[in-house]
């Protein structure tokens, strides 16, 4: 049988072709670890429990300073390294409009340190349990030393980082984030400027008071998705069904929504079910469901219907229907 040999053309187009999917190979993988969901003002992130936590228990005493940090990070005191830098994670907050806030500092006139400043978002952490979908608030990985129960539900508040000379540039006056050197994504301490989010809660600026939740976090280098989503304003219609009636259940809701700061109101339904028409930030709601869901001492719930619905402002306080 003849050879056949592919003439000049042929052999352009087959080299053509190569380069295209070598090229759709690289952006298929760039693509798959960092989605951008611009209707849900969400991105999801492909990442895994950190294999090196716990590293250096012996001098660390199993404390924690970062919920997430990228590859290369600091992952022997993170809970979960993500495949995306901090850089991508970055941009594709600016894809969704979010502007970058303002880092924690010191100001020197008031001989103080500054809090950060800027969006709040909500971080949610899903992965597989043999054939059980867990999906949790990334704090419930997260156990208080001080409280001895999981860190409270946050809205970590999106700063950027501290601006910081580039060492990698041959311009000495370039300047980066430093999140995009350190691979810092979110911080456990308030004042953490080197990440892109910080802990808002007043607690997270005393020393080691952070460690991993046991209970929970599944073994060392368990894939997970995690999911950062912009806290925004919304109302939550819910029914809750058991016996949630004459023992409290509307006073209990009222007192935890104020507490949030929640708006609007429970009501007790001919059908023996509690209504609850509750608005504020995601965050807040959050909160507030899992209240709920546990009710007040001589309650018992056994199912919550919810229902999201637009923000509409027409709610002054949380009261109490009749």
């Amino acid at each position: 049988m003849s050879e056949v040999k592919p003439c000049a053309w042929q052999v352009g187009i087959i080299l053509y072709m190569s380069v295209c999917l070598v090229g759709l190979s690289n952006i298929a993988w760039a693509d798959g670890h960092l989605h951008i969901m611009e209707k849900e003002k969400q991105i999801v992130l492909k990442g895994k429990i950190s294999e090196a936590l716990g590293e250096y228990d012996s001098h660390l005493k199993g404390a924690v300073e970062y919920l997430v940090c990228g590859r290369n990070g600091k992952e022997y005191e993170s809970i979960i390294v993500v495949e995306a830098t901090a850089k991508e994670i970055h941009d594709a907050l600016s894809e969704l409009d979010i502007q970058v806030g303002t880092p924690p500092g010191y100001d020197e006139a008031k001989d103080e340190p500054t809090p950060p400043k800027g969006t709040a978002v909500a971080i949610f952490v899903e992965w597989k349990d043999g054939n059980t979908e867990k999906k949790v608030r990334a704090e419930e990985l997260i156990f208080n030393v001080k409280t001895q129960k999981p860190m409270q539900h946050v809205a970590w508040v999106y700063s950027g980082s501290r601006i910081v000379s580039d060492l990698d540039s041959d311009d000495d006056d370039a300047m980066i984030p430093q999140a995009f050197m350190s691979n810092d994504i979110v911080a456990l301490r308030l004042f953490d400027a080197s990440a892109l989010f910080q802990n808002p809660l007043p607690e997270s600026s005393e020393e080691n008071i952070y460690k991993k939740n046991d209970a929970l976090l599944p073994k060392l280098g368990t894939p997970v998705t995690l999911t950062i989503e912009v806290n925004r304003k919304m109302q939550l219609y819910v029914l809750i069904a058991g016996r949630v009636q004459g023992v409290g259940f509307r006073n209990f809701t009222q007192r935890n929504a104020r507490q949030l700061g929640v708006k609007g109101y429970a009501k007790n339904l001919p059908n023996g079910k509690v209504e609850v028409v509750a608005e504020g930030d995601k965050t807040q709601l959050d909160a507030l469901v899992v209240f709920l869901r546990e009710g007040p001492r001589y309650a018992r719930v056994d199912s919550l219907e919810i229902d999201e619905r637009p923000f509409t402002g027409e709610y002054e306080a949380f009261g109490i229907q009749y």
